[in-house]
């Protein structure tokens, strides 16, 4: 049989109890108080609190009048509550007797236990618990109800049970098809009612099975892949590898670290790495990881991305021709914070026939006394640089200048658009001279000098992006290969071909 605990004290407050014959007048409650019920201590409710704490019993005072008659009987508590007279200061003290430089307010009450509870509905909950349904009371008499002591008869036991929110009271921890009959007696700050009668006899359930199969352990997994390394150059597809994970259990899921580069997408399902790298990269080992339950296995698959090593001639990533290619890598990019390693030259027909002429600048002419910033640099993979700062100069549209509608010319090659085509640096074009008349490289210094003119360009000068001085220009004659320099740059024209660097 279960033993059940239950510590039941009572206390009355530190109030004084008056002889009043007279019932409790209908004034609304003014002032409530909370009592622990098992030390006796009793405080008044603050006003930051909606009610007392769930472990204190609650009464209602009602504040005397000046003009009341004086109660005396039976049934009646009354109290003193001393505050401040100060109004920055906020306290409430119950005391005997308050001193001068405090505010005396004297309340009563009615002092009565509970009445006898009166169970409407009884059932078992489950094969562990029951449900005892309360009538609700409508006394106003006597203080709110703290708990209520439910009595197992068959077995002796008592236990204090709190309401819960729809009124009925839960009672847990019974034993399985067994029979049960409970009274139960509610408790307030004054005391505890009478007991209530039994309830109809209670039977509970029969409790659920619980399995007692032991889970199959599932293996850590264990797997291979098919190959452990592979070098790519930028924007080719990997061949990747496959996965053999017949060597362990089953796998939840796999991981990838570091994170795949950029072009390439990794499988958390399948653990395979696949796409196309679109930056270069030197080699770097992922760590792939399955992960099961049971623990986990790696792998690693090292990934080497090379650059393309372009041969004058062949057809370059935006789709024009490799005309140059370094004998070491060169500062290039709008910029020159990049590095690159060839030139490529627009195809013919770029602008829809023929090389077009153009100005140099719309609002640079002989007159100039200052060179545009940033347009003055002659050096291979200074043409980009030079090229954005002439376009930065107001009033230069490409209708005009040679500089603007370089800038505006885009390739789309493998879904990949290139939008950095530019007007060669005056080292630039004298390469580009190079090739067009067939003039073997020896140097970069080397100027163009030689050869055959290629018919895909113009026997005519072509602009470059590079001031000589304030109001001069360097071009290049293709018939000869001459490097001049010429002013009136707002007014002369001259071919244009755009470049780029990678």
């Amino acid at each position: 049989m279960k033993k059940l605990s239950v510590v039941f004290a009572f206390a009355l407050l530190s109030t004084t109890l008056v002889a009043i014959s007279s019932t409790q007048a209908s004034a609304a409650p003014t002032l409530t108080t909370c009592t622990n019920l098992v030390t006796g201590k009793t405080l008044v409710l603050r006003s930051a609190d909606a009610q007392c704490r769930t472990h204190l019993g609650s009464a209602l005072w009602i504040q005397e009048k000046s003009d009341s008659p004086s109660r005396t009987g039976v049934g009646y508590a009354t109290m003193t509550v001393c505050s401040s007279k100060n109004s920055f200061f906020s306290y409430q003290l119950i005391k005997d007797a308050c001193p001068k430089f405090q505010v005396t307010t004297n309340y009563w009450r009615t002092v009565a236990a509970p009445a006898t509870p009166v169970i409407e509905a009884a059932s078992a909950r489950g094969h562990d618990s029951a449900a005892l349904f309360i009538k609700p009371t409508t006394s106003a008499l006597s203080a709110p109800v703290l708990y209520y002591l439910v009595t197992d008869i068959g077995r002796g036991e008592v236990r204090r049970v709190t309401p819960g929110n729809l009124g009925h009271l839960n009672i847990s921890g019974l034993s399985s098809e067994s029979t049960y009959t409970f009274t139960i007696a509610a408790v307030n700050v004054d005391g505890s009612s009478a007991a209530s009668l039994a309830t109809p006899v209670i039977r509970t359930g029969t409790a659920p099975v619980v399995s007692t199969n032991t889970p199959a352990v599932v293996a850590a997994p264990a797997f291979t892949i098919s190959s452990s390394a592979e070098t790519k150059t930028v924007n080719s597809a990997i061949d990747g590898y496959t996965i053999d994970a017949g060597g362990g259990g089953t796998v939840a899921s796999y991981s990838i670290s570091p994170a795949a580069p950029a072009g390439l997408t990794f499988s958390t399902s399948t653990g395979l790495l696949s796409g196309t790298p679109t930056s270069v990269a030197s080699a770097t080992a992922y760590a792939i990881t399955a992960t099961n339950a049971s623990g986990s296995a790696t792998r690693t698959f090292t990934l080497t991305v090379t650059a393309i090593v372009y041969t004058v001639g062949q057809t370059g990533p935006g789709g024009g021709k490799i005309f140059y290619v370094a004998p070491s890598p060169f500062a290039c990019g709008p910029t020159r914070a990049a590095t690159c390693t060839y030139l490529e030259a627009a195809p013919s027909g770029w602008n829809g026939g023929a090389d077009p002429t153009r100005s140099w600048a719309t609002n640079v002419n002989s007159n100039q006394t200052t060179s545009v910033t940033g347009a003055v640099s002659t050096a291979i993979g200074s043409g980009y640089q030079n090229s954005l700062a002439i376009v930065a100069q107001t009033g230069n549209v490409a209708t005009t200048s040679a500089a603007v509608l370089a800038r505006e010319y885009q390739t789309t090659v493998s879904a990949t658009t290139y939008s950095d085509w530019h007007l060669p640096s005056k080292d630039e074009l004298n390469q580009l001279c190079k090739w067009q008349r067939g003039v073997p490289w020896t140097s970069d210094a080397t100027v163009c000098s030689g050869g055959t003119l290629n018919s895909d360009f113009s026997v005519n000068a072509y602009w470059s992006s590079s001031q000589n001085s304030a109001n001069t220009v360097w071009l290049q004659t293709f018939s000869n290969g001459n490097q001049s320099n010429l002013g009136t740059k707002a007014t002369l024209s001259f071919y244009v071909r755009p470049i780029r660097a990678g």
